[in-house]
């Protein structure tokens, strides 16, 4: 396992373990991260550096799924989770110690040396990751050495300061507790703490979770573990802004959940765990203010509402339903918030009011930095009104199965007035473009943006159906691995350009589906399978190189590996 681009975690926790590499020799090493939403410029909390006979030594390390060895001249220790709050480290051999350097940030950052004489503990404040760390050990001493400078002005600014945590062996061996305190202090408590117990238990957490996965063909057997433990080790409890579990989007890059990202996070979990899918569907809906928008992200500490994302819930949740079952309370509360949802759209982001809504920046699509927006404008993109489209349809879908038969009959209505609307505006020679909000004209791209509207399937003419599926398919798009996001013979085309090249784990599902429904079902397996064989090859990265598949970006990334695990899932044994 690597932990560079995979850091060890457990199923609940705002802990990671990750071994950094770095320009600076000084700074490689291992660290306990924080992935508290704040903490992403900050997430070093703990270095963990072995020592002999108190000073550092140079190590070899070897991680697994659920420990990390270390080995080193006369000694060695072992680093495990025992659960969500809690990490043990182990060491053994004469004079084997542990320094927990807290690489203090600021002047008022430093550590507490606390209890009884031979019952020392310290207490971590680490301010910059909004979070405390408890450390003492079982079996073992623990001291503190620090030097701290005392700002007399009260200053907030960066300091030199240094401080450590030592810890000492009992004998030749000790065992240390790193715990999580999330809100104000605790004190050791008094059990049995057993690093092999703590490992069995921790083990035992993930393969229960392993166990619920669906399963998938012998070949993609190894890769379904992967990504279910990426998942399961990217979920975090239910804390601050976070009213229940979430699966974040990565603990390396992106320590929180976005207004689209989730969904398929959500999708992945959908027969699986019905109630974390539900909770991933609901985290943003949490936050939905009274205009009907929901924020763009939001973490345990951090809640952004500069952006919408793309409107996939409706869509989504049709997809949800097929692998679940939801209750009728569940439907009336789903019901209410996309109403409340489609409604912000047409009026909010409908600002010249000629019934087709808008993206105000790229962000907003949430292809970022699609060519379609090179120009820095308001944007009319044919996606949008696809996904509000298929909002719409999930509202009549849901009226029905409420037996509130009107507002079936208005929602079935209001489908068929924006898609007559969609065809009239965005289909220029059957073929979708998006345009210019103020002005109307047509925007030249080579982007996969317009052609997302093809999750419309049976609703578009079959004219642009088949044009659209023909771009797609042509070696403009179609890659040994995949659909590029920008054509590659596009004068924008890049390698590592996020959405001006690279192929993307979001769209390459909803194509998928969407040629399913238009009956093109070799090629929806054709992509299916690239895209399976590319995750096997380059794991679960952010974005893939369009033409190697090579992994970029992030490279343990959440909504690959939920597309992975649902894509795995529909293979034939």
């Amino acid at each position: 396992m690597d932990i560079i681009t995979t850091p060890m975690s457990h199923f609940g926790s705002y802990m990671a373990l990750t071994y950094q590499v770095s320009e600076k020799a000084e700074k490689d090493g291992l660290y306990v991260n924080a992935v508290r939403g704040k903490s992403k410029q900050h997430q070093n909390a703990l270095k963990i550096i072995p020592t002999k006979n108190g000073e550092p030594v140079e190590y070899k390390y070897q991680a697994e799924e659920f420990q990390i060895s270390i080995s080193f001249e006369g000694g060695e220790m072992k680093i495990c989770f025992e659960d969500d709050k809690r990490i043990f480290v182990k060491g053994s051999g004469k004079g084997v110690g542990l320094s927990l350097d807290t690489q203090p940030v600021y002047n008022f950052e430093y550590n507490y040396l606390l209890g009884k004489p031979s019952e020392e503990y310290c207490m971590v404040n680490s301010y910059k990751n909004l979070t405390k760390y408890m450390i003492f050990a079982p079996k073992g001493s623990v001291s503190l050495k620090q030097n701290v400078f005392m700002d007399t002005t009260g200053s907030t600014n960066k300091a030199d300061n240094l401080s450590s945590i030592q810890i000492e062996s009992e004998g030749d061996d000790f065992l240390c507790v790193i715990e999580d305190i999330p809100t104000n202090g605790a004190v050791p408590i008094d059990r049995e703490y057993s690093f092999e117990k703590a490992l069995e238990k921790s083990t035992s957490h993930f393969e229960e979770f392993l166990s619920k996965q669906p399963s998938v063909p012998q070949e993609y057997q190894q890769t379904l573990r992967e990504a279910a433990y990426l998942n399961w080790t990217c979920t975090v409890n239910a804390e601050g802004l976070l009213k229940r579990k979430a699966v974040y989007m990565s603990n390396s890059n992106f320590p929180g959940v976005w207004s689209w990202d989730n969904a398929f996070n959500g999708l992945a979990l959908a027969g699986v765990d019905n109630q974390l899918a539900w909770d991933q569907f609901q985290l943003l809906f949490d936050h939905q203010d009274e205009l009907g928008q929901i924020p763009g992200s939001v973490s345990d500490s951090t809640i952004r509402w500069n952006f919408s994302k793309p409107p996939i819930q409706g869509l989504f949740i049709l997809k949800m339903m097929e692998r679940m079952e939801l209750t009728t309370e569940q439907l009336e509360q789903m019901y209410n918030q996309i109403q409340a949802h489609v409604s912000y759209y047409f009026s909010y982001k409908d600002s010249n009011g000629d019934g087709i809504c808008e993206y105000h920046h790229g962000n907003d699509s949430g292809q970022d930095n699609s060519t379609v927006f090179r120009n820095a404008d308001v944007i009319d993109s044919p996606d949008l009104t696809a996904f509000l489209i298929k909002s719409m349809d999930m509202l009549a879908i849901v009226a029905d199965k409420l037996h509130r038969q009107k507002d079936k009959a208005y929602w079935e209505e209001e489908s068929k007035k924006v898609t007559e609307k969609f065809c009239d505006y965005f289909l220029v020679d059957d073929f979708p473009v998006a345009r210019f909000m103020r002005t109307g004209e047509i925007i030249e791209s080579q982007s996969i943006l317009p052609l997302v509207s093809i999750i419309l399937a049976d609703k578009l003419p079959k004219q642009a159906r088949d044009n659209i599926i023909n771009e797609l398919s042509s070696d403009k798009h179609l890659t040994d691995w995949g659909i590029a996001s920008e054509a590659l013979n596009s004068p924008f085309y890049e390698e590592d350009a996020y959405w001006r090249g690279p192929i993307w784990a979001p769209t390459t599902l909803l194509f998928i589906d969407a040629f399913e429904e238009c009956g093109e079902h070799e090629l929806a397996a054709e992509v299916a399978e690239k895209f399976l064989k590319m995750c096997k090859q380059s794991g679960f990265a952010e974005v893939f190189h369009a033409e190697t598949g090579e992994g970029l970006r992030d490279l343990a990334h959440t909504w690959a590996s939920s597309v992975f695990i649902h894509l795995a899932a529909r293979q034939k044994q």
